[in-house]
């Protein structure tokens, strides 16, 4: 039981702590005790409803972030404010956040692989070029897509985020999507190709966008999907794409030819890249992203804030 002198002299010292700025040591000269005493009566003020400590901000995802790392056994979740469509580009408010969140994790000597897209491709454009890491490489983890909009081409991306890090990338010269399955093998069993493909698959950390179903996908404008494919993959339940490979709403890979056109890394691959990062959000994507945490082809999601609430209704 606490007696007064007991409650005067740990509000004395809270006060001095925590409103005057002084450090334990201060305190602990100023007024004659060990620093060892201080600390131990700063944590019982705490435990004692002395002392309460309130976080105020504006940002209110913390929940909801924590929510659904424990549903899809994600390491982090980033949550973007966005609620009005169309009054920002929420591309490039995810790109930011994404751009903002490789910062803060990259190492130097990491191999850092890339996918393609209108979303990876806002992100070197919010890096602060504050971070130089010359022993960093950047690796496309697929073949590119972009003849109209050559920006979203995985080796674009690549070669704008080693401008930015001050490091290299390695380019994979060849498409996303080719005609024949013998086409395809023929580049892989080429040696550049080859050794580009090897170094994506020992990526410490992965970039990727989700795709959106078909009928509404980039890779539907960019001409590489004929009429055939797009109703093979409509049969197959495709929901979305992560590197060019198409999976349904479990997550599982669609059985249709067209996923063994694709140069570049496999999903399996993928999965065994220790960081994933998926970026994506917005309402057409959702149920693409819910396939691909269903998958388990995430570790880190970059989303916003209503996908994030359809994400957690679909998850209970």
């Amino acid at each position: 039981m606490r007696t007064w002198k007991d409650e005067r002299l740990m509000v004395k010292i809270a006060n001095m702590y925590y409103n005057e700025n002084l450090t334990q040591q201060n305190i602990s000269d100023r007024l004659g005790i060990s620093r060892p005493v201080v600390s131990r009566l700063l944590q019982r003020a705490r435990e004692e409803n002395i002392v309460e400590i309130k976080i105020n901000s504006f940002y209110s995802f913390a929940d909801k972030e924590k929510l659904l790392e424990k549903m899809y056994n994600l390491e982090e979740v980033i949550i973007v404010p966005y609620q009005n469509e169309g009054a920002v580009n929420l591309k490039e408010i995810l790109g930011e956040a994404a751009a903002d969140y490789l910062e803060r994790i990259i190492k130097d000597g990491d191999i850092v692989g890339v996918s393609w897209g209108t979303t990876l491709y806002e992100i070197p454009r919010h890096l602060t070029n504050k971070r130089v890491l010359p022993n960093t490489t950047f690796v496309p983890l697929v073949g590119g897509i972009g003849q109209t909009k050559y920006e979203v081409h995985s080796n674009q991306i690549v070669i704008q985020l080693a401008e930015k890090f001050g490091c290299k990338c390695i380019l994979l010269h060849a498409p996303a999507i080719v005609d024949s399955i013998e086409i395809k093998e023929i580049i892989i069993s080429d040696m550049n190709a080859k050794n580009v493909l090897e170094l994506a698959r020992k990526s410490d950390i992965a970039l990727v966008g989700v795709g959106a179903p078909i009928s509404t996908s980039n890779i539907l404008k960019s001409g590489y999907i004929g009429e055939r494919e797009l109703k093979n993959l409509k049969q197959s339940g495709a929901i979305g794409d992560i590197c060019t490979f198409f999976f349904n709403e479990k997550g599982e890979l669609c059985d249709v030819e067209i996923n063994n056109r694709v140069v570049g890394i496999t999903l399996d691959d993928l999965r065994k890249i220790p960081r994933v990062i998926g970026i994506a959000g917005g309402k057409q994507k959702a149920m693409s992203i819910l396939g691909a945490l269903r998958g388990s082809y995430l570790d880190v999601l970059v989303t916003d804030e209503r996908t994030a609430d359809y994400l957690i209704s679909q998850g209970r």
